[in-house]
């Protein structure tokens, strides 16, 4: 007689694979705590993965931990009655929102410079207030070829195509200064080459033996970011390589009744 598919065997020893990863997870940070002798918790600006393998790569004496932050605080938490070191706990509360666990035994002040050294520009993501106003000067976009031209006008740009050159037909606000950056904005500012954004790692706070539970973020040098012009005007031009470049100059004021980025005036 075959026998029934609902008929199945089952372990009620076994133990799901989430309560084992989590199990993992714990006892990898509880490792690492007996192994180094500082904890930061740290975040990261405009992350990108190559970055973060970089700083993998950098602080060979140290280990990156992400994962879920309860997960994470409940591993810093007392094992047996017992801290795993001294006042490791108070360091669960600055663990929140995107965060990582990093276990090394550099001060702070080694930590910064390689994190500084990490520092880069990056093209902006959507959905983040923009640093800057951009605004497009009219005149040969040189720099395109003659194919872009209706992807340009797809993405709301004032564009026509003369002899085979991309022509702007007025200046156009890319985007403005504090106003959160659209996808389209986005796709515009990496046409045209424009990095508004920075990757950089911020600490929050530190633990050690001596000095317990610190905040950090308060006094940390990652709160000042490289400078940028409150506005900036970008043209195309013609370099002493022969090439063209789309070059971005300080304006002293943001421009008025010029085409927005969204249609309107």
């Amino acid at each position: 007689m075959p026998s029934s598919r609902r008929d199945r065997k089952v372990d009620l020893t076994r133990v799901g694979k989430s309560a084992s990863k989590k199990r993992e997870h714990i006892e990898k940070i509880r490792r690492y705590v007996d192994s180094y002798n500082r904890a930061y918790v740290i975040t990261f600006n405009n992350p990108r993965n190559q970055k973060i393998s970089e700083l993998r790569h950098d602080l060979k004496d140290g280990q990156i931990i992400f994962g879920k932050n309860k997960v994470t605080i409940l591993a810093l938490r007392k094992r047996l009655g017992k801290a795993l070191r001294p006042h490791l706990d108070a360091l669960s509360k600055f663990i929140k929102g995107q965060c990582a666990l990093l276990l090394t035994n550099l001060s702070v002040r080694e930590l910064r410079e390689k994190f500084d050294a990490l520092r880069s520009s990056e093209f902006a993501r959507p959905g983040v207030p923009a640093p800057q106003t951009v605004t497009l000067a009219a005149g040969p976009c040189h720099k395109f070829t003659h194919t872009l031209e209706p992807y340009l006008r797809q993405l709301g740009l004032p564009v026509k195509l003369v002899r085979g050159v991309v022509i702007l037909e007025e200046d156009y606000i890319a985007c403005k200064r504090d106003q959160e950056l659209t996808p389209e904005q986005c796709r515009v500012l990496k046409l045209f080459e424009l990095q508004l954004s920075e990757f950089r790692v911020a600490i929050i706070a530190s633990w050690s033996e001596e000095e317990g539970v610190l905040e950090v973020s308060d006094s940390d040098s990652r709160q000042m970011i490289t400078s940028l012009a409150p506005a900036v005007r970008v043209t195309c031009q013609k370099l002493d390589d022969g090439q063209y470049y789309f070059i971005p100059e300080a304006v002293p004021d943001e421009p008025e009744d010029t085409l927005m980025a969204d249609g309107g005036q």
